[in-house]
């Protein structure tokens, strides 16, 4: 009875390190999210950085959000949609906004940081058609980005 207890213990113990092992990774680092408020600021990345703007809009309605100019050495990966309400989509419910999410990554620095000033990433909300026209965008989101080297 005594050699069954360590060996119970034993067979516990791998049970918990075998599940400790099956955990996924920490992640490493998230994405820096900027939303409306820090429109007109200024931020200096590295390369290599990820970072997200999350902005609400109302593409039923036409409206919608584009990328108007990427300052230099930055690249947009990826552009996606959700809406603001979920819950309310999956019971039907028709129009209401959606989060429009760009996800961008800094990619190089320019080789001349003086120049940089100026490096506006830049984003404006219109009916596409209507800003094609020549009628000026209903909003417009910007922020002054420096990209230097670095990890």
């Amino acid at each position: 009875m005594t050699t069954i207890k360590p060996l119970a213990l034993l067979g516990l113990g791998l049970v918990a390190l075998s599940s400790c092992a099956s955990q996924p990774p920490a992640e490493k680092s998230k994405a820096m999210i900027f939303t409306v408020a820090d429109s007109d600021t200024s931020k200096t990345l590295k390369t290599g950085q990820s970072f997200e703007v999350k902005l609400l809009g109302t593409p039923t309605a036409g409206y919608s959000w584009e990328v108007q100019s990427l300052p230099t050495g930055v690249t947009l990966v990826d552009k996606a949609s959700e809406p603001e309400n979920p819950k309310g989509r999956a019971q039907g419910m028709v129009g209401g906004n959606d989060w429009t999410s760009f996800h961008f990554k800094t990619t190089s620095a320019p080789v001349d940081l003086q120049g940089t000033a100026g490096q506006a990433l830049v984003l404006r909300y219109a009916r596409p058609w209507e800003f094609e026209a020549g009628k000026p965008a209903d909003q417009i989101w910007q922020m002054q980005i420096v990209v230097k080297p670095g990890s």
